[in-house]
C-alpha cells in the first residue's frame, strides 16, 4: 500500500490520450487547479514504435503545457494488466494476511513471486472473525512497459495505480457511486477495453476487464463505409448513435453499431451471470457508465433496455471547484474519473489503496534514502567536531573541575575510598562495588533465562514455510494439483527408546484406506486436526526448537509435535510425481530464524498410485480416501490422471544443505 500524501505528478497515459490533474485541498473540499488533456492517434494499425513516439509527444505537450516542476509521478496502468480476486481469509492475526496473499497469488498466476508485483486491501471482517481481502498482481515487465514513456522525461515513479480502481475511489469520494447500499456496477468504455467494477453493500467487491472499446466499433465503421481509421473515429463522434429500434432512422451506421453493442452487452451480461455465482455475489440492479464510450449518443436507453435495469452516466465534477486553469476539464467529464482519482492519492485516503510499483524501484529508492541518510549525519558529524576544536582549550579545566565534582559525590557515599585514591596508583575496591558485582551476576542469570526463551521463541516451527517448501518442489513442465496436506510423526531415534515406539505418525500404512487404520497424527499447531482426539497434548509438546536441538527439560510424557507432512494429490504423468519426488530430495528453504528447511526422508509408496478420470479434479475428497479405484470415472478419449500419496520428513540444519548429498541420503521413492 501506498501511504504517503504528498504533492506528485499525476498522468493518466491512455490508449488515445494523456491527461494531466492537479489537486488542492480547500475549506470546502478539494479544488481542480489544472486539467490538461491531449489526444493522439489510436489507430491499432500504427506500428508500436509510431505509436509510442505520438504517445511520448503527447505527454512532453501535457507537461510543457501545465508547467509543472519537476517531481515524482503517479501513474496508472489497465485493468486488463492486472490479476485480481477477492478472497475471505480465516481469523488470523493481520501481521500474518501478507503472508497468505503472497501463498494465495502464487497459487492462482503461473509465474514466481520474482517476477510480479503485488498489493492487498483489507476490505473489512467476516462473520468468522477473518478479513475479506482484495488482492492485485501485475507483472514486472508489463508495468516497465507503462514506464519506459518517463525514461526520456527522467521522472521517477511514486506509485503505480489500477486505472478502474482510481475511477471507483473517485466516485466514492465524492457520492456518485454506492451511497444507496446496493448492488452498483461501474462500466468504463475505453478505447481498447471496458472495465467493471462492482460494489455491493457499501463494499468493493469483483472487477473485471472485457477485451471490446470504443476501437472496436470504429474498426467496423471504417470497414463497412470504406474509410480510414481517423475519419472512421471522426465520424462515431460526431454522427453516431445507438440503436433506437427504427431501422429507416438508424440506417446502415445503426445496424454495424447494435452488432458491436451486443456483443458489449453480451459480455456484461456473463460477467454479471459470474459474479452472482461468487460467494458475496449478487444481482446487479444499476449501472453508472463512464470513459469515451458513455459519449456515444443513446447510449443510456440503448443498455438500460438491453440490460433491464437503471442506466446512468456519473458526473465527477459534481461537489468540486474548478480553476481556471482546469476549465477544460467540462469539455470530457466522463473521461476524468481515473485521472480525478489517482489525484485523490496525494490529498487524502481512498477506498482502494493498491500500489503495483516494481520491487526493484522500491529496492532503489530505499538504497537511496539510505544514501542520503549516511550523506546528512557525515555533515553533521564534521559541524560536531567542528564546533569542538575551539572549546579544546578549555578542555584541560573542565575535567580537573569535573574530576573535584566526583570527588565530592563519592564522598558522600564513601569517605573512606575518597582517602585511598592516588594520582597514578591502582583504583581501590570500594564495598559498594563488590555490592554492585553481586547484582550484575544476578542479572547476567536473568538475561541468560531471557536469551533461552528468546531463542525458543525464534526456532518455533513456521507451518507456512513448510507448506510452501512443499508446494514449491513441483514441477514446472507437468501438471500437478494437492488435494491435502497433513502434518505427521516420524519416528526420531529418541522416540524408538520408549515404550512400544507407538508416538507419533506411522507412515503410509496408518493412511485411511491402508490396513483400515486411522491416521493419528496431531495436525498443525493451533488448528483442529482430522483426527479428532489425536491433537490432544499439542500444546503440553508446544516446547520443541525450530532446529536440532531439543529442550532438555520438556515434559517426556507429552505428545511429540509433527515433523513431516503426508500430501495427496493428483498429477497428470506418473513422470510428474517421480519429478516432484527428486525435487523433494535437493530442495531447501531458508527459514526466519536463519535455519534450512530441507527433506531428511521422502516416502512414496506405488500403491498410492491409481489413474482416475479429470472429474477428480472436481471431487478432491476421493482423492487418496478409497473412494476411488483404478480405472473408475474414466471416460474414452478423455484425460486421465494418477492420484499419490508421498510423506516427506523435515530437516532443519544450520547450514544449507547440499543437494548432492540430498539426493544420496533422501527417501526410498
Amino acid at each position: 500500500m501506498w501511504s504517503g500524501l504528498k504533492k506528485r505528478t499525476v498522468l493518466d497515459i491512455g490508449t488515445s490520450a494523456v491527461r494531466l490533474c492537479e489537486l488542492s485541498k480547500t475549506k470546502a473540499g478539494f479544488q481542480i487547479t489544472k486539467y490538461v488533456q491531449r489526444e493522439y492517434n489510436s489507430d491499432p494499425g500504427l506500428e508500436e514504435a509510431v505509436r509510442a513516439e505520438l504517445r511520448l509527444k503527447a505527454v512532453r505537450e501535457v507537461l510543457k503545457e501545465a508547467k509543472i516542476r519537476k517531481r515524482k509521478v503517479i501513474l496508472g496502468v489497465p485493468g486488463q494488466s492486472v490479476f485480481t480476486r477477492c478472497r475471505a481469509l480465516p481469523p488470523v492475526p493481520e501481521y500474518k494476511v501478507s503472508q497468505i496473499v503472497r501463498y494465495e497469488i502464487q497459487q492462482q498466476i503461473p509465474f514466481g513471486l520474482d517476477q510480479i508485483a503485488l498489493d492487498y486491501q483489507i476490505l473489512g471482517q467476516t462473520e468468522q472473525g477473518g478479513f475479506d481481502v482484495m488482492m492485485a498482481a501485475i507483472k514486472v515487465d508489463v508495468v516497465e512497459k507503462h514506464l519506459e514513456v518517463l525514461k526520456p522525461l527522467k521522472y521517477a515513479i511514486a506509485a503505480v495505480d489500477v486505472l478502474p480502481l482510481a475511477s471507483y475511489n473517485w466516485l466514492k469520494h465524492n457520492g456518485q457511486f454506492g451511497e444507496q447500499g446496493d448492488c452498483v456496477a461501474l462500466i468504463d468504455i475505453g478505447a481498447t477495453t471496458t472495465d467493471i467494477v462492482i460494489e455491493r453493500g457499501h463494499q468493493f467487491r469483483f472487477t473485471r476487464p472485457l477485451n471490446i472499446g470504443g476501437n472496436d466499433l470504429t474498426r467496423a465503421l471504417a470497414e463497412a463505409f470504406n474509410m480510414d481509421f481517423v475519419s472512421a473515429e471522426k465520424i462515431k463522434r460526431e454522427r453516431c448513435f445507438a440503436p433506437t429500434g427504427d431501422p429507416q432512422r438508424d440506417g446502415k451506421a445503426g445496424e454495424v453499431t447494435g452488432k458491436v453493442l451486443q456483443r458489449l452487452v453480451g459480455e456484461i451480461t456473463r460477467s454479471f451471470s459470474y459474479f452472482r455465482s461468487l460467494p458475496g455475489g449478487g444481482q446487479v440492479n444499476r449501472l453508472v457508465l463512464i470513459g469515451g464510450g458513455a459519449r456515444l449518443k443513446n447510449i443510456v436507453p440503448y443498455l438500460s433496455s438491453q440490460l433491464g435495469m437503471a442506466v446512468s452516466i456519473a458526473q465527477p465534477l459534481v461537489n468540486s471547484d474548478i480553476a481556471p486553469a482546469a476549465e477544460a476539464i467540462r469539455q470530457c467529464p466522463e473521461q476524468t474519473t481515473a485521472v480525478l482519482g489517482m489525484a485523490l492519492r496525494c490529498l487524502d485516503t481512498v477506498t482502494i489503496d493498491i500500489n503495483l510499483i516494481p520491487p526493484r524501484i522500491l529496492e532503489a529508492a530505499r538504497r537511496k534514502e539510505q544514501a542520503l541518510y549516511w550523506a546528512l549525519s557525515i555533515c553533521a558529524l564534521v559541524l560536531i567536531f567542528a564546533s569542538i576544536v575551539p572549546a579544546a582549550a578549555n578542555q584541560n579545566k573542565l575535567v580537573k573541575d569535573r574530576i573535584e565534582e566526583l570527588k565530592r559525590g563519592i564522598r558522600a557515599y564513601d569517605p573512606e575510598l575518597v582517602q585511598r585514591i592516588r594520582v597514578g596508583a591502582t583504583v581501590p575496591q570500594s564495598g559498594l562495588k563488590r555490592q554492585l558485582d553481586v547484582r550484575q551476576k544476578h542479572l547476567e542469570k536473568l538475561e541468560g533465562q531471557v536469551r533461552i526463551l528468546d531463542r525458543a521463541r525464534r526456532q518455533r516451527r513456521f507451518w507456512l514455510d513448510e507448506m510452501a517448501f512443499v508446494n514449491e518442489a513441483r514441477p514446472t513442465n507437468g501438471r500437478m494439483w494437492f488435494s491435502s496436506m497433513e502434518s505427521t510423526r516420524f519416528p526420531e531415534k529418541e522416540d524408538t527408546q520408549q515404550a512400544g515406539g507407538a508416538r507419533g505418525g506411522q507412515g503410509i500404512a496408518a493412511l485411511p484406506g491402508a490396513s483400515g487404520g486411522q491416521r493419528t497424527t496431531p495436525g498443525f499447531v493451533g488448528l483442529q486436526p482430522l483426527g479428532g482426539a489425536a491433537a490432544r497434548g499439542v500444546a503440553e509438546a508446544a516446547r520443541v526448537s525450530g532446529g536440532n536441538e531439543r529442550d532438555k527439560e520438556v515434559d517426556k510424557t507429552s505428545i511429540p509435535l509433527p515433523n513431516g507432512f503426508i500430501v495427496q494429490g493428483l498429477a497428470e504423468s506418473d513422470e510428474v510425481i517421480y519429478e516432484y519426488l527428486e525435487n523433494l530430495k535437493i530442495s531447501s528453504r531458508q527459514l526466519p530464524n536463519g535455519w534450512f528447511l530441507s527433506a531428511e526422508k521422502v516416502s512414496f509408496s506405488e500403491a498410492s498410485v491409481q489413474r482416475v478420470g479429470a472429474e477428480m479434479i472436481y471431487d478432491a475428497s476421493k482423492v487418496g480416501s478409497g473412494g476411488a479405484t483404478a480405472g473408475a470415472s474414466l471416460v474414452a478419449n478423455a484425460p486421465a490422471y494418477y492420484t499419490f500419496t508421498v510423506e516427506v520428513k523435515f530437516r532443519r540444519t544450520q547450514d544449507r544443505p547440499n543437494p548432492v548429498e540430498q539426493q544420496q541420503e533422501g527417501g526410498n521413492a
